[in-house]
């Protein structure tokens, strides 16, 4: 399993599924991706003249392409299945976020659904008719998908990927100061500052968010308004492989009184 693989984080809520649970389906949906490249290189590249190979290797192709396509795209219509939106706390981060698909992808997806389920007329001549280069960038589009979906469910682990993703502290402005005295400020996040809050003169609690993770930025994002989301949640950040959940848990711990009458605003700091 690759290390990309074995970071990939999962909260406990929705469908109930533990982190070490969806780790190892992803072992499967790695594999499944690899082998649908193999193909698609395969066909791209074959130079002998094999109707029955070709037929078979297009039908496998088609197979692999299904089950990528399905995690990707399909909509949640039972327990059983995992789908790529399972992986996000709020799934229109993923569904409402992810690359528009493209028409090769679903010309593709159609094509599996009419090739695999039943006997047809013409699904010799459909499937075979394909150009050996479209099979190739069926693979490339739904990579894209697929890359983009990984990059999204990244967390940092070390000092120096936190360093990367944090960005400059600088791009969030000075902070404010009262009248007659530097506001008192409280920095999270260790060696890396993730966050760093303030009591504004307005009694609002600022919460600037240095890091550049992107799952906990939407997260963030998506419950801006509502303060008090992150309290009912709490215990799922404290012991969270992510360092930017666990200090953000140290931040709600800290200013529960400010979380609970939603007298709490975040600042981003600018994404590179």
């Amino acid at each position: 399993m690759s290390d990309v693989f074995s970071r990939i984080w999962k909260p406990d809520e929705g469908k109930k599924r533990s982190f070490k649970n969806l780790k190892i389906s992803l072992v499967k949906i790695e594999n499944e991706f690899e082998l649908l490249e193999i193909l698609g290189e395969y066909i791209a590249s074959k130079t002998e003249d094999n109707p029955s190979i070709d037929r078979a290797t297009r039908d496998s192709f088609l197979i692999h392409f299904r089950r990528i396509h399905n995690f990707l795209y399909a909509k949640d219509t039972d327990n059983k299945s995992i789908v790529a939106s399972d992986f996000f706390e709020n799934a229109d981060v993923w569904t409402t976020g992810r690359i528009k698909e493209t028409k090769t992808s679903k010309d593709f997806n159609k094509l599996a659904d009419n090739a695999l389920q039943s006997f047809s007329y013409g699904d010799d001549d459909s499937i075979l008719g394909i150009s050996s280069e479209d099979f190739k960038s069926a693979v490339d589009d739904i990579g894209n998908v697929f890359k983009q979906f990984i990059k999204l469910n990244l967390p940092s682990e070390t000092p120096e990927e936190l360093e990367i993703e944090r960005g400059d502290e600088g791009d969030v402005g000075p902070l404010p100061v009262g009248k007659d005295e530097e506001i008192p400020v409280k920095e999270y996040g260790g060696d890396i500052v993730l966050y760093r809050t303030f009591l504004n003169t307005d009694g609002i609690l600022e919460v600037q968010v240095l890091h550049t993770n992107k799952s906990v930025r939407a997260l963030i994002t998506n419950h801006d308004g509502e303060p008090n989301y992150f309290l009912t949640n709490i215990e799922k950040y404290i012991n969270h492989q992510q360092s930017a959940r666990r200090w953000l848990a140290e931040v709600v711990t800290d200013n529960q009184p400010l979380f609970e009458e939603n007298k709490v605003r975040f600042i981003m700091s600018e994404l590179d």
